[in-house]
């Protein structure tokens, strides 16, 4: 099972930290150095590369460059710029508060970004329901990189090629990019990124961005693959923002820690903050760094700031303000290759990383790229009659002469590794595939160089014809890493075996020559390398266990388990009562099994380590109890087993006298791979979800949090060792730029001696020495050695030491912070441990095994002070702490009391007293009643009870931001289908210019028997329609009128500010007076029965001839107002219901008119009223409805009439 630990919990950074106080009170924090980007032209790229040799990558601590926002362009490193170019791009983005994926837009989340800062004050800044969005790992923009290459130096940049200067030793000419004819290339020199050497296509594309606002951060990691990293501030918001709106400044808070220490943070995150680092997972309270036992370098990043990462140092990222922009990039070396191959891949192999960077890859193509490089060097000496001393003093040559001996040694590394052992009589069948560096272990997602194995049972076909193999890398098997097939694999490789032998001969040759001649110290061939090498290779034991481990068919179901036919041995005792025992089975060990000597269990053979002593120890117990990897015995052929070398740790071998238990030098967690390795893997040698507690107990390091445990003091003391040696040049892998005297024999002849080199050494910036002096670094004086492996410390004064394990309130900055932590920490889960460390414990009543039940650390009382060689004692508190503060161990007694009361009142609220009550005092919940057998046969005969469940209570979403891609099940716009609809001829109107004929007949009743002149057309809505058709839609009838939307002027009206205007008008046809003065519509008005008459007639008895001239004079008036309207109004009107309409003008009932006056308004319309508006009144003419449609919809002018309007008509005789 995974890691049964306490750990860490997630505590965020209040907005109103003060940064300068907080390193000011710290003593193991101090500030990064820094230096400016214009001292870099003073001093000269070669002093430059030269400190970040020694102080980066050497020395292994950060360094800071800052003053570049003055040489970036102001335009385009904006938030503006990006939202106008690439504001419609869509990305990932992560939302750390869920740890999930939502995709935006990025002109959509920096139009956001904004309110999601503006969310967080110093009272909700721990609220975990918020959002917390961070656009990362985006692709930078070309411009930028366009732009960055001007600005940042060649040597640190993404994708250097070429460290050399132009027209310097050994360069050539090259086409000239910028114009016509040739120009001189640069010189002969190693690369600044040895990425560069691979192919573009295998090339890992790392130069990425990061856009954060107020309470983003990335956990604490280190660079992947050993290598180095960059990061430059672009742009950060100001006070205010390009529109006005004002904003918060925007700075990024970094917590670094030096590469040698890398060994001491990792095993303080395992031991005490209950994570793995290799993970990415946590970022770390303030406190923990304030407790932790080395060095925490502190950057506050503002614009311009360029910081240069450590390889493998741990570090982690705040980020403030309102936005925050980085562009970031790694780069890969010798040195970050070196290790890459001894640290960085077998730890991320463990979890499971992905690794991107191809680092075996990138050792072959650069050594075929720099054997070309000195080749051409060589060339040049022979045959160039100028200058052949500088080629053979150049600095930078020499350089590139010994990178190509260290990467020739780690290309001979690989070699070893994958060789197969030369057997005559067994014929390897090896399947040869082309390398494209795409194949990946299936199990820890590693990149796969030249040879590995693969399932050819496990091969699942794709939808898209390829076929799902299953590959694993060689390392992933010897640990016993596989398919459920566990055997039965074939080998492939991806180069041809005597191409890479040929290769490496020839390697081997070309550094004899450069050198000087064989020597001792000349690399040997690969045949002797394999003589002289005392362990089997990799690809040999793996070989072997394929021949051990059985094949296993995945299709069939696992065999059942064996059942014993020794039944159990029944008496009756005195009372009368049966008691049953247990016989003792005597030890069966079949064939092919030994029996384990920690477990005492006989097990398969292939799952054990057997030594020539006939003990077997298993792979898991060899892992976790001795710290002991299954292919460190599988490679050894005198490999000797604990009990042999006096440090077996079980029970009967620590009662021999001279045995000396091993203890385990480190913490392991277990991590469970099956969440990132394909489904179809297995562990079938150990099993690594477990954790090493057990062992860690019983050799008494598992010590109550805030005390030193003996592997963090045993790691304390190697990162002091590592510090002691300094930063120094060694002649054997670097060329000091200032010496000019070429290699001899391997070695370079310098007249004067090296001193160990220094940062101070070189004059980069002046400033760097009238900086205020830091805090004293704490240094540890080793005492005597004694069983316990306890070590002192000293930092100035004996009386105060520098790492203070103290209560809660003496590290925080002001009392309100510290109550504000307790407010939000303390019960639901989470507690404070001593050193004010927040810690989730698990529920009491998660039914969850995995997760174990703790209860806080118990403090113990002591009279007198510990004895040295007693593995639990404190650490002294220094004499200000003392003064204003109780007793270390009465206050951390107080403290933990307060904090269990206040956890046991927040479970009695919950109704979870007992279960927490007993899960922290470590007692059971079992209870033993006696009950006689006729209440407990009622009992059992009762229905089960039904619990009742409490209502869930869903909280409010408190998201901000909403994704805004397009969902891919939203329906598209489907085209109406085709519809039948009757339309009959009208001969006073022509459809296709929409006007009366002058010479207008007067309508004549039809014959009723006579067949009408209508016929049926099929029409869509979206078809192009003659003009003067109204459409009759069949659905109109049942379906509700939609309200007419305002028109354009309207529209633009309301947007202002209006609010009396609605924001759409109703669906019943009104008359609206026209928008600017007409003398047409004034004098058809005048035209018209007096109001009076109008009013007195409503009263009367109407007739349907009535009331359709009454509806013709009105659909005149308002054909004439649209017309005149037309120009202004340009949005299309939705169609009105011919239904309501006809509903509408039967309730009203208007008056009819007297044929004077109708005779009047006629003559006034056939003489004044446009051509288009007379047409439109001819359509209402023959409409009996109040309002027709044609004169709404001006879009779909074709008139459809139903048949019962058809036939009104000819009854009517209109």
């Amino acid at each position: 099972m995974p890691a049964a630990r306490r750990s860490a919990a997630f505590d965020p950074i209040s907005p109103d930290l003060d940064l300068d106080a907080l390193v000011q009170q710290t003593p193991n924090f101090e500030y990064v150095t820094r230096i400016s980007c214009d001292m870099i032209d003073t001093q000269g790229f070669e002093v430059f590369e030269k400190l970040v040799l020694i102080h980066v990558i050497i020395g292994g601590k950060p360094l800071v460059i800052e003053g570049f926002h003055k040489r970036l362009d102001e335009w385009t490193f904006t938030s503006a710029w990006l939202q106008d170019n690439h504001g419609k791009k869509f990305e990932q983005v992560r939302n750390l508060s869920k740890q999930s994926n939502m995709t935006l837009s990025i002109g959509h989340y920096l139009n956001n970004i904004s309110k999601l800062t503006n969310q967080w004050n110093p009272n909700n800044y721990r609220d975990r329901d918020r959002q917390r969005l961070y656009l990362k790992d985006i692709d930078c923009p070309e411009v930028w990189y366009e732009k960055l290459k001007a600005v940042i130096p060649p040597s640190i940049f993404y994708l250097n090629e070429s460290t050399g200067d132009v027209g310097g030793p050994g360069s050539v000419d090259e086409p000239n990019p910028h114009g016509t004819g040739l120009r001189k290339g640069r010189g002969v020199a190693r690369a600044g990124d040895l990425m560069s050497c691979l192919p573009p296509t295998m090339r890992a594309d790392n130069l990425m961005c990061y856009i954060g606002h107020e309470g983003t951060y990335t956990p604490a990691h280190r660079e992947m693959c050993a290598s180095l990293g960059q990061n430059l501030m672009v742009e950060t918001s100001g006070t205010v923002d390009l529109d006005g709106k004002p904003t918060k400044p925007g700075s990024s808070i970094w917590f670094m820690t030096e590469s040698k220490d890398r060994h001491l943070v990792s095993e303080y995150w395992l031991s005490t903050l209950g994570h793995d680092i290799e993970i990415e997972a946590h970022f770390a309270q303030i406190n923990a760094w304030k407790c932790a036992p080395f060095t925490t370098y502190i950057v506050e990043q503002k614009q311009g700031d360029f910081i240069l990462i450590p390889p493998l140092a741990p570090h982690q990222v705040w980020n403030r303000g309102t936005r925050t922009m980085k562009v970031a990039w790694n780069r890969t070396t010798v040195e970050t290759l070196e290790l890459a191959l001894d640290e960085a891949l077998p730890r991320a192999r463990m979890v499971g990383r992905d690794e991107q960077y191809k680092n075996k890859a990138i050792i072959y193509f650069a050594l075929d790229r720099y054997s070309d490089l000195l080749k051409r060097v060589d060339y040049q000496k022979r045959t160039a009659s100028h200058a052949p001393e500088a080629l053979k003093s150049s600095p930078k040559i020499r350089q590139l002469q010994k990178d190509f001996r260290r990467l020739y040694a780690l290309y001979t590394r690989l070699l070893l590794a994958e060789a197969l052992p030369q057997n005559p009589r067994e014929k390897m069948k090896i399947q040869y595939v082309p390398f494209d560096s795409n194949i990946t272990c299936s199990f820890c997602r590693c990149n796969i160089f030249n040879r590995f194995l693969t399932c050819p049972s496990c091969i699942v076909p794709l939808e898209n014809g390829e076929e799902d193999t299953y590959d694993v890398c060689l390392e992933c098997y010897a640990m016993g890493r596989s398919c459920k097939c566990i055997s039965g694999y074939r080998w492939v490789e991806q180069f041809k075996w005597q191409e890479l032998t040929d290769k490496h001969e020839r390697w081997r040759k070309q550094i004899i020559a450069f050198e000087g001649g064989l020597t001792d110290k000349s690399p040997q061939p690969l045949h002797m390398e394999r003589q002289y090498s005392k362990k089997h290779p990799l690809a040999q034991v793996c070989q072997e266990q394929l021949r051990l481990r059985p094949w296993n068919d995945p299709k069939k179901p696992p065999p059942a388990p064996k059942l014993s036919k020794d039944a159990d041995e029944s008496r009756v005792n005195v009372n009368g009562e049966v008691v049953t025992t247990k016989k003792k089975k005597p030890l069966v060990i079949e064939k092919g099994h030994m029996k384990n000597h920690i477990s005492n269990y006989p097990e398969p053979i292939w799952k054990l380590g057997v030594c020539k002593c006939g003990r077997a120890y298993g792979y898991g117990s060899l892992w976790r109890a001795f710290d002991t990897a299954p292919l460190t015995v599988m490679e050894d052929p005198d490999w000797q087993c604990p009990h042999c070398q006096k440090i077996c740790s079980c029970g009967k071998c620590r009662k021999i006298a001279g045995m000396q238990p091993y203890q385990p030098t480190g913490t392991v967690l277990g991590y469970d791979t099956r969440r990132v390795a394909d489904p179809r893997s297995t562990e079938s040698l150990v099993d690594f979800r477990q954790s090493n507690f057990e062992w860690v107990k019983k050799a008494g390091d598992d010590l109550p949090a805030g005390e030193e445990t003996r592997r963090l003091s045993r790691r304390v003391d190697e990162a002091e060792a590592a510090k002691s040696q300094g930063a120094a040049l060694d002649d054997a892998h670097y060329v000091d730029e200032g010496d000019n005297t070429p290699m001899t024999n391997g070695h370079a002849e310098s007249s004067t001696s090296r001193a160990e080199a220094s940062p101070n050494d070189i004059p980069i910036d002046p400033l760097l020495g009238s900086l205020p002096p830091t805090a004293k670094t704490p240094q540890r004086v080793p005492h005597e050695h004694t069983g316990s492996g306890e070590n002192g410390i000293q930092n100035g004064d004996d009386d105060q030491p520098p790492y203070r394990f103290v209560a809660p309130s003496a590290l925080m900055l002001d009392q309100r912070q510290g109550q504000h932590q307790e407010q939000h920490h303390l019960g639901g889960g989470f507690t404070t441990d001593a050193n004010g460390i927040v810690f989730q414990y698990p529920d009491p009543e998660d039914p969850d095994p995995t997760v174990p039940q703790y209860a806080p650390p118990q403090v113990e009382h002591r009279t007198q002070p510990p004895d040295s060689t007693d593995h639990g004692k404190k650490r002294k508190r220094s004499d200000v702490l003392q003064a204003d503060l109780l007793d270390p161990n009465e206050a951390n007694e107080l403290y933990h009391k307060a904090q269990v009361k206040r956890t046991l009142h927040e479970a009695r609220r919950n109704n979870r007293y007992i279960l927490a009550e007993a899960a922290m005092s470590g007692r059971s919940l079992s209870v033993k009643l006696q009950v006689n057998r006729d209440r407990l046969s009622q009992i059992v005969s009762l229905p089960p009870a039904q619990t009742m469940q409490p209502p869930v209570r869903s909280k409010p979403s408190m998201a901000i931001v909403q994704s805004d891609y397009p969902s891919p099940s939203a329906k598209k716009p489907v085209p109406n289908p085709l519809k039948r609809a009757r339309i009959e001829r009208d001969d006073n109107f022509s459809a296709k210019k929409g006007t009366l004929h002058k010479t207008k007949k007067p309508l004549q009743p039809k014959d009723p028997q006579q067949k009408s002149g209508s016929k049926y057309m099929e029409i869509t809505s979206e078809s192009e329609m003659e003009d003067g058709m109204d459409l009759d839609d069949s659905r109109a009838e049942k379906e509700e009128p939609k309200p007419r939307p305002l028109p354009a002027y309207l529209a633009r009206k309301n947007d202002v500010g209006d609010n009396e205007i609605p924001k759409e008008l109703s669906s019943e046809p009104k008359y609206r007076p026209s928008r600017r003065k007409s003398t047409l519509v004034d004098s058809a008005v005048d035209s018209g029965p007096d109001p009076s008459t109008r009013q007195a007639s409503a009263k009367e008895p109407l007739d349907e001839a009535t009331n359709v001239a009454e509806a013709n004079r009105k659909a005149k008036l308002r054909a004439l107002q649209w017309d005149q309207d037309e120009d202004e109004d340009d949005e299309q009107e939705p169609k009105i219901s011919s239904e309501k309409h006809a509903e509408s003008a039967n309730d009203k009932q208007s008056p009819a008119l007297e044929p004077a006056d109708m005779a009047r308004v006629q003559q006034k319309g056939s003489s004044s009223v446009p051509s288009k508006a007379k047409g439109a009144a001819a359509v209402a003419a023959v409409t009996p409805s109040g309002v027709p449609k044609s004169i709404f919809s001006r879009a779909k002018k074709v008139r459809v009439m139903a048949a019962s309007n058809v036939d009104k008509r000819h009854s009517l005789g209109v």
